[in-house]
């Protein structure tokens, strides 16, 4: 039994054991939040500046600064900061010039024409390759229209020397083009040159043909870049040798850039033994159509531009051109039929019989010779030979009809008649 003094510190010593365990298991109480006091910007202190009153429990040490070191940075001039050198910007390269021969230039009268010259044309079958037999027909019916021009397609040296001299023999003046793609570099431009010369036939030479049409560029888009590179080396190597330098082009525009192609590599001398092989098609336009470049009088247009460039106009020779079969594209028009078709090709025919164009203005002496399209072609109804659609009859009788005759000049120099 204890005693009471005893039991009395006991429970008290129990009590206090019990509050300080209660006060353990209690969440201890959160301090109220206080809003953050905005803090002021900050300058650096100077030796002006008065330092606030400090207490013994909170001492403000400042560093130590070099005063005579201050004020000597102080009085130093501003580093200006290194400027950064401006790129420079990449230059044009210069073409490279054009290494030419010293060719003297031709005058209208200089230009080699075929012994009786009336200017009738057509352009020849679409065949690259041909044998013997083919160029003999297609001779004979030239012979029988009394055409003295023709434009040729030859895939090589072989077919143009299979050729040439039947043309030559048969008296009929020849331009002379090569099948190539429009992105198709060609390094036989000076043999196929040669060949003609010894084989005693002009060497007229078109360069390409519609390298502005898609078509030409198997489908994809025209590189007139690209086609400028190849096209001056054909220029070069076609002038080098002796040969005449046909342009062909759709376009004004690409015929203007390749003239000044030439310009920019220092090939005027090309100038004076170039010519022009436009493509005047009219459409279903009548032969006196002058509202824009599309009829047979369109080849105006490109004489313009390069008179505009190289100041005066070469020699023309419209390689393709006329109307074609059943033509319908301007429904203001009649398409062309059979009558058409003979009256329109006996209107352009007779330019060179009369001297005057179907608007009334002058035959140019630079324009030598129109050549429809198309001779002979069994999958193309303009055709006038051997078509799926038959043979043109109507045309083909009337220019054989046509009286002979001999092209007249406007006595500008030229001379009316050359040889071939």
């Amino acid at each position: 039994m204890l005693h009471k003094p005893l039991r009395t510190g006991l429970a008290a010593l129990a009590g206090l054991t019990l509050a300080l365990a209660v006060a353990g298991c209690a969440r201890p109480p959160q301090p109220t939040p206080v809003p953050p006091t905005p803090t002021a910007a900050v300058r650096p202190p100077t030796a002006d500046t008065p330092l606030p009153a400090t207490s013994e429990a909170r001492q403000l040490y400042l560093p130590l600064v070099d005063e005579e070191a201050a004020a000597a940075a102080t009085s130093a001039p501003p580093v200006e900061p290194t400027p950064e050198p401006s790129p420079t910007p990449a230059s044009t390269p210069t073409p490279r010039p054009m290494a030419l021969a010293d060719w003297p230039a031709l005058s209208l009268a200089d230009w080699p024409r075929p012994a009786a010259d009336n200017g009738l044309c057509i352009h020849n079958i679409p065949d690259a390759y041909f044998d013997e037999a083919t160029v003999d027909l297609q001779i004979s019916r030239l012979k029988a229209m009394r055409m003295t021009w023709t434009v040729v397609l030859y895939g090589d040296e072989l077919h143009l020397a299979k050729a040439a001299p039947r043309y030559r023999d048969a008296g009929i003046t020849v331009v002379w083009r090569k099948w190539l793609w429009a992105d198709e570099p060609y390094y036989g431009w000076g043999r196929d040159v040669a060949l003609l010369q010894e084989l005693g036939m002009p060497p007229y030479m078109q360069i390409y043909n519609e390298p502005d049409l898609p078509a030409e560029w198997r489908g994809a888009a025209p590189d007139q870049a690209l086609f400028l590179e190849h096209f001056i080396s054909a220029v070069e190597q076609v002038y080098n040798a002796g040969g005449y330098v046909g342009l062909q082009f759709v376009s004004g525009e690409w015929l203007a850039a390749a003239l000044r192609e030439i310009q920019r590599r220092g090939g005027e001398r090309v100038f004076g033994r170039l010519f022009l092989v436009p493509h005047p098609y009219g459409l279903n336009h009548p032969p006196d159509y002058t509202e824009d470049v599309n009829g047979v009088l369109g080849w105006r247009h490109q004489a313009e531009v390069a008179r505009s460039i190289i100041g005066f106009t070469p020699p023309m020779i419209a390689g393709e051109g006329g109307w074609k079969w059943n033509a319908g594209d301007d429904n203001r028009f009649p398409r062309i039929d059979a009558t058409l078709h003979r009256d329109y090709h006996l209107a352009v025919f007779n330019w060179f019989r009369t001297g005057v164009l179907s608007d009334g203005q002058p035959l140019p002496d630079y324009l030598f010779a129109f050549c429809p399209w198309l001779l002979s072609a069994k999958l193309d109804d303009s055709a006038w030979f051997d078509s799926f659609a038959g043979d043109h009859v109507e045309t083909i009788e009337a220019v054989k009809a046509l009286p002979p005759f001999r092209r007249t000049f406007s006595g500008g120099g030229l001379a009316p008649a050359g040889g071939s």
